[in-house]
């Protein structure tokens, strides 16, 4: 709406003073459909809103009265303050923000025909369309963090939990063991002469021998065993409710599946072997004395030759 056509509606109504009672958002559209004035709350909610611009530009045609022109014909008909949808286009249906407000038309203050339409948008249905759109940026927020933190809990190369899983998961079992007296046994895996295979054939080479230990393992635990890449080329693996000789007969398995794998490199065949340190959990347990006498036992058995299993009681 140009000033001159602003100037012509303020000798017939007085906007300013109209909006400036108005404490939620309001605006003036002439019978045309260009906005006359807008308040400074509305300015605040609505600020792709312009004075001079047409209301189509920036609201949706389709509302309670299905459009600006019906809603005109119901004003005229029917007076007093009439119910009506506020929806703001946008290229993106997820972005639309709607609005419930409410219309009047506005009479000319001399000739007392109608000039113009007053727009109210409903401040506390505005506030809830924001909560509502901040509890859904929430929601996806939530969403993000759930998966980094799952995806913060397993080892990318291996696809296994990684040692800080193990470490929470290790406080929890020995807990368990305290009031429940739980069996299990704990296992840690080393591959053998895994720096030579590093130094000679490169870390590419190794990250593959890594991923073989890997899952052979995976293949060969139960569900309800859990495993992890503890670091580098050592792996961690609890056995519920297993110890003694079926501690001793799964890793035994363990190292026997490993050590039928190989790949050929640079013409090369590198074989690929393990060894393997068992205990079993007991009542006076905590995650660092029952990690330390598995890690004893994986000593043990590199000593005595490696590519072998051992298994030390407390």
């Amino acid at each position: 709406m140009s000033d001159n056509a602003i100037e012509l509606l303020n000798k017939h109504i007085n906007t300013e003073t109209i909006l400036s009672n108005i404490k939620n958002p309001a605006l003036v559209v002439g019978i045309s459909g260009k906005v006359a004035r807008v308040n400074n709350r509305c300015s605040k909610l609505l600020p792709e809103l312009v004075e001079g611009m047409n209301l189509s530009d920036v609201f949706s045609e389709k509302g309670v009265f299905g459009s600006f022109t019906q809603m005109i014909r119901h004003g005229l008909s029917v007076s007093g303050l009439h119910p009506c949808n506020i929806t703001r286009k946008s290229p993106e249906k997820s972005n639309q923000s709607r609005f419930l407000g409410y219309f009047a038309m506005l009479r000319s203050q001399i000739t007392h025909r109608p000039i113009a339409i007053l727009v109210h948008v409903d401040e506390q249905n505005s506030k809830r369309e924001r909560f509502i759109r901040l509890q859904q940026a929430l929601s996806q927020r939530v969403s993000v963090l759930r998966q980094l933190h799952k995806d913060g809990l397993h080892d990318p190369l291996t696809k296994l939990k990684n040692r800080r899983f193990m470490d929470s998961f290790l406080a929890m079992e020995c807990d368990l063991n305290k009031r429940q007296l739980q069996q299990g046994s704990l296992a840690v895996i080393d591959i053998d002469y895994f720096k030579h295979v590093n130094d000679t054939f490169g870390h590419t080479t190794g990250d593959r021998v890594i991923k073989i230990v890997a899952d052979v393992i995976r293949e060969r635990l139960r569900e309800s065993d859990v495993s992890c890449r503890w670091g580098g080329e050592e792996f961690a693996v609890y056995l519920h409710n297993t110890t003694g000789v079926d501690a001793i007969t799964l890793a035994e398995e363990l190292r026997i599946l490993v050590q039928s794998k190989k790949i050929v490199e640079q013409g090369k065949t590198i074989r690929i072997t393990v060894s393997l340190g068992i205990t079993t959990i007991t009542h006076n347990d905590t995650p660092t004395s029952l990690f330390s006498r598995a890690d004893s036992a994986l000593y043990k058995a590199k000593q005595q030759g490696r590519n072998q299993v051992y298994i030390e009681f407390s």
